[in-house]
């Protein structure tokens, strides 16, 4: 494992909090477009959401487009974000975040929300390579 200087550790994690900040703000706009770019187009992985998994970037863009499709709004709040810098170029990040949609439907979905993500800085900055999302859906009072 690569050592780090603490001027390297903080830059990296600056940086992908940063994006990953930029991330949720596209999930609270629930702009797919901008989302999708946080996931590296050229070297993806796959993405596990609970027990799928999708093996494609474009089959993961697919599904968010259809559960955006179906919800009137939403908005995640990051409570805790921690990242893990394995190289200059490879970071871990593990966050918790409270969630709550809004459904076309008329329903509302609260819930405490978790991500795992590996980034990889490339010539367009931090991408993600793989993600994985878990949730517990909280009663709504």
């Amino acid at each position: 494992m690569h050592s780090f200087t603490a001027a390297e550790k903080e830059t990296i994690t600056k940086d992908v909090i940063d994006q990953f900040n930029q991330l949720i703000a596209a999930l609270n706009q629930m702009n797919v477009g901008e989302w999708s770019t946080f996931y590296s187009a050229d070297e993806f992985s796959s993405t596990i959401v609970g027990t799928d998994y999708y093996s494609t970037r474009s089959a993961w863009v697919d599904v968010i487009t259809n559960y955006f499709s179906m919800r009137e709004r939403q908005h995640v709040e990051p409570l805790d974000v921690r990242v893990t810098a394995l190289t200059p170029n490879i970071a871990l990040m593990t966050s918790e975040e409270k969630a709550e949609m809004w459904l076309k439907s008329g329903n509302n979905i609260k819930s405490r929300h978790v991500f795992t993500m590996i980034w990889k800085k490339g010539q367009d900055g931090w991408k993600i390579l793989h993600s994985h999302e878990s949730w517990m859906d909280e009663q709504i009072n």
